[in-house]
């Protein structure tokens, strides 16, 4: 640390810009993570000066000899000088770090903090030579894009709770972090031996999110208490970050954490050859706008040229859907796109045909754009949504199609009021899937109906757990159940799911 370059001269100069303040709700170890990004800009004593108020002040652990005569930091003059002075959390006890860690999910609802994340910066100069975050020598520098906190450095000005998520680095990357002054981090991390353990864990807890984005985790909003998850036998290990002390993570680990008071940290990922294999099978979220995707392969090209090969007509893609076309299609009246299918162009509100030519998709809302088709589950080109009331899901036309949808055509369409020519339904609303749906129904009913006849001798199963032996009193068509009489005289009403003609292998005979 004393061979780095004096960062005083630096910090008059930084601004903390648009932090987030995060709002952390739920209970019993399990919680939510949601962002709001302030438009406020800080500078570092500003920040500082925020991070001593006292809804952002960590708890007050005293250490066990106090032989430190020299003022506080909170009776200091707040200048840049002052900012670099050691916390009183530094280099505490193990007993006191524990301490801190309780206070901390007793209260990591209470007083949201702010956190000055992924500002894109370094403290780190040139005449460092070893263990910069710049110039580390990596497969990554070859990359012929700058990727803000993936082959640039982000800095993190962090307080009391500021809290970072579970999860893993962008692509399976590694990670390097370095605290450069003030207060140190707690990290929680999942050896990555225990990695698939603790993804399943993660996706039965947050089930919903993980059906809605099977790369949820990549979301950084989602926080279990270390002791929910060794409840669940997935081991936890802890490390307290000090100042000066780096801190390294691995592809597949786990990570997550929070800060103990002011501080500012810098990080980076980096690449080793080993990382290659691991970042062609590495998969990222398509449901947040700044997730990172690296072409592995094309990391090599000039290394390793392939030989040329004869090129083949490759597919156009359609602008408006997920679905390519191997011939040209419709062109835009703006020149920008071809290969746009017509039933597209019709079938999207704000767009409409003249003369062979598309207008309109400079109209087209960006809530459009954002749409996921849910059939092709791509969030490309412009979907419709289904007509029937106030259903929300949302298609491409051509998918709609091509999964024979019912799309019926507007009878009376007007250029100059461009709306869409189709009217199309869902699969849940389709007239034609409830009338197929409602023949199966009947036909099952009927099967049924017939099969469980009186004084026929049957098997139910329990919910709670067992098989019965029993005769069918009454077959009930209505409610899809059977009026049951067991060996102990009693009836009950048992649903056609749990009758069973055949004794199960369980069954005592």
């Amino acid at each position: 640390k004393k061979q780095l370059p004096d960062v005083q001269e630096n910090l008059s100069h930084i601004r903390v810009s648009k932090p987030i303040t995060q709002h952390i709700l739920g209970g019993r170890g399990v919680f939510t993570q949601t962002n709001i990004e302030d438009r406020k800009e800080y500078s570092i004593q500003d920040w500082h000066q925020l991070c001593q108020q006292s809804d952002h002040r960590p708890p007050n652990v005293h250490r066990k000899s106090c032989t430190d005569n020299s003022p506080s930091l909170e009776k200091q003059e707040d200048t840049s000088a002052s900012l670099l002075l050691e916390s009183d959390q530094s280099h505490l006890s193990i007993d006191q770090y524990k301490e801190i860690e309780r206070h901390y999910w007793r209260n990591i609802t209470f007083n949201q903090p702010k956190y000055g994340a992924d500002m894109l910066g370094t403290l780190f100069d040139d005449s460092v030579q070893y263990w910069n975050p710049n110039t580390l020598d990596n497969s990554l520098n070859k990359l012929n894009v700058s990727l803000p906190g993936v082959n640039q450095p982000y800095l993190y000005f962090g307080m009391w709770k500021a809290t970072f998520a579970w999860h893993v680095e962008d692509m399976d990357l590694y990670s390097i972090n370095y605290i450069h002054f003030g207060a140190p981090k707690q990290w929680y991390a999942i050896e990555p031996c225990h990695q698939r353990k603790f993804e399943n864990f993660m996706q039965t807890t947050f089930f919903t999110q993980y059906k809605s984005c099977h790369e949820f985790l990549r979301h950084k909003t989602f926080i279990v208490s270390p002791k929910v998850l060794q409840d669940n036998n997935i081991p936890v290990q802890r490390c307290v970050q000090q100042p000066g002390e780096f801190m390294i993570t691995f592809p597949f680990g786990y990570h997550s954490g929070y800060n103990l008071d002011f501080n500012c940290a810098e990080s980076v990922n980096f690449a080793l050859d080993s990382w290659i294999e691991i970042g062609r099978k590495a998969k990222s979220c398509h449901c947040i706008s700044d997730s990172v995707t690296i072409d592995v392969n094309s990391l090599f090209q000039e290394q390793h040229p392939k030989k040329k090969r004869k090129t083949e007509d490759k597919p156009t893609q359609c602008i408006l859907c997920s679905i390519p076309y191997h011939s040209a299609l419709l062109k835009s009246n703006c020149g920008k796109y071809d290969g746009i299918h017509q039933l597209c162009a019709e079938g999207v509100d704000e767009t409409y045909i003249v003369k062979n030519l598309v207008y309109g998709i400079n109209h087209i809302p960006s809530s459009r754009w954002k749409l996921v088709c849910i059939y092709c589950k791509e969030k490309t080109g412009a979907c419709m949504q289904c007509c029937h009331g106030k259903c929300w899901k949302s298609f491409h036309v051509t998918c709609a199609a091509k999964n024979n949808a019912t799309i019926n055509k507007v009878t009376e369409f007007d250029p100059k009021q461009p709306y869409s020519q189709y009217s199309a339904y869902c699969p849940q609303h389709d007239p034609k899937r409830l009338v197929e749906k409602k023949a199966l129904q009947e036909k099952y009913i009927k099967e049924m109906s017939k099969k469980f006849q009186m004084n026929l001798d049957i098997y139910t199963k329990w919910r709670g757990g067992g098989f019965y032996q029993g005769k069918i009193k009454e077959c009930i068509p209505s409610q899809k159940m059977c009026r049951v009489i067991l060996q102990d005289g009693i009836i009950r009403k048992v649903p056609w799911r749990d009758i069973s003609l055949e004794p199960p292998s369980s069954y005592p005979l």
